[in-house]
């Protein structure tokens, strides 16, 4: 006996066999309990692993519908039902508030379902009457389908509001399409919003991104020194990373790149080996700044700016060397303020440094200043002691930034492509993607020296 049913051996095989077959398929109760819970919103793993059901089966049975039940006839029409006087008026369905303005039934939104499952690939097939893998090839791009069967796919697909799951082809593809942005210099956008470069760099990262088919993730990140384990940019998440504003011995770059993680940096020269950058010739820049500076006849050049990075370094030796080219003899003593970190950045110690360096201001008639920001600091300060730009001093900065216009009647300035600068990145790390290496990704773009009423007192 077997659960109460008799059992027999074939005399041919030796199999035991019944005559009576066990009913197949999972009872009705089952079935209901399974539609309830997937009406409150549950998911198919979830409702599976509750009433031990597979979510292949449950998927089959929310897409077929139970074929035991019987389908119920629809209601009649309400113009088929006679209304008496003492009839009540028939509920209306959708928007009250609609209702009690007068709109028609035909024009009022309908009631919204509790909940709507997402479309699957084996929707679109059922809808267009193909197969699922002619439906991936259609997504995909592969093998050639005919006009006919691509249209009644993408009109499923449209009926439907299909989108391929980004997770799967992640997966298949072994690519996300994601790129990660980390910005350390957010920090100024909220402090100094006007001297902000965060906004171009942004902008131009993501329209190419975009032209690429690419979506951006922008990581937070504020100018705090410290090292950076980069764990976070290796979890699969993006397929690249482009890190704006990086330090000396970045241990984030050092670090995720030495992973095998695409990235390139910009604002930078001073990457590790396996890492691509995209930059200005800073100390050409500098050059052409104290260049234009001789030609206006200034000849006691001094020189404010931190070291703390490759680009402020780079911008101090041209300083340097362009002083030496041009036959100038200086005391670095009093003449320049290089501090070796971003302490020269904070209000304080600029305060400070700017207070010890225009005591000898009368040794100086031109002060060069390592960004936009400074220089707007140093105006204010040259000012305060009753100091004229350009007349007795002129003064420079670096970057353009919008605010540089409003400086001293215009800043005399050095201007970045910063959109440029984020377009090219991007276009360098959809490269070392693609496998071209580090070496091949390294660019320097020119700069533009803009001249304005701070140096020459011409205002235009």
């Amino acid at each position: 006996m077997n659960n109460g049913r008799q059992q027999y051996r074939c005399d041919a095989c030796r199999r035991r066999y019944v005559t009576e077959r066990k009913g197949r398929g999972y009872p009705g109760s089952l079935r209901e309990q399974a539609a309830a819970l997937h009406a409150e919103g549950r998911t198919l793993a979830l409702i599976g692993e509750t009433l031990g059901v597979t979510p292949r089966t449950l998927r089959n049975w929310f897409r077929e519908g139970d074929p035991k039940e019987e389908k119920q006839a629809d209601p009649p029409a309400v113009s088929d039902v006679p209304h008496s006087s003492q009839s009540p008026a028939p509920s209306i369905v959708g928007n009250p508030d609609e209702a009690a303005a007068g709109w028609p039934a035909d024009k009022m939104a309908p009631e919204a379902p509790a909940t709507r499952r997402r479309a699957t690939i084996h929707d679109v097939a059922e809808q267009a009457g193909v197969a699922a893998s002619t439906v991936s090839n259609y997504l995909n791009g592969k093998r050639r389908i005919n006009a006919s069967t691509r249209e009644r796919v993408q009109e499923a697909i449209d009926a439907l509001n299909f989108t391929p799951n980004a997770l799967t082809q992640a997966i298949r593809n072994r690519r996300t399409r994601i790129l990660g942005v980390v910005a350390h210099g957010l920090w100024d956008f909220v402090e100094w919003p006007t001297y902000s470069i965060i906004p171009p760099l942004l902008s131009g990262i993501n329209r190419s991104a975009e032209a690429a088919g690419h979506d951006v993730l922008t990581y937070t990140s504020w100018y705090t020194p410290g090292p950076h384990s980069g764990v976070r940019f290796l979890d699969g998440y993006i397929d690249g990373l482009v890190v704006i504003g990086s330090t000396l011995r970045d241990a984030l770059l050092e670090r995720t790149a030495a992973a095998g993680l695409p990235i390139v940096s910009v604002l930078t020269r001073q990457v590790p080996a396996n890492v691509g950058y995209v930059n200005v010739d800073n100390i050409g820049a500098m050059h052409a700044v104290v260049e234009h500076l001789v030609s206006v006849g200034r000849r006691r050049i001094g020189y404010i700016g931190p070291l703390h990075d490759s680009d402020h370094i780079d911008r101090y030796q041209g300083f340097r060397e362009a002083m030496t080219a041009a036959g100038l003899e200086w005391d670095p003593s009093p003449m320049e303020l290089a501090c070796r970190s971003a302490d020269v950045l904070t209000n304080d110690v600029m305060e400070r440094e700017m207070h010890r360096m225009i005591q000898t201001a009368e040794k100086l008639d031109a002060i060069v200043l390592s960004n936009d920001w400074l220089a707007a600091r140093t105006v204010e300060a040259l000012g305060k002691r009753g100091f004229r730009v350009p007349e007795d001093i002129a003064v420079t900065g670096f970057d353009d930034v919008p605010e540089a216009m409003h400086i001293a009647g215009g800043l005399t300035t050095v201007r970045q492509p910063f959109h440029r600068i984020g377009q090219v990145a991007v276009e360098r790390l959809l490269a070392m993607i693609e496998g071209a290496p580090a070496s091949e990704c390294r660019i320097s773009l020119p700069t533009e020296l803009i001249v304005r009423a701070s140096t020459t007192g011409v205002h235009r």
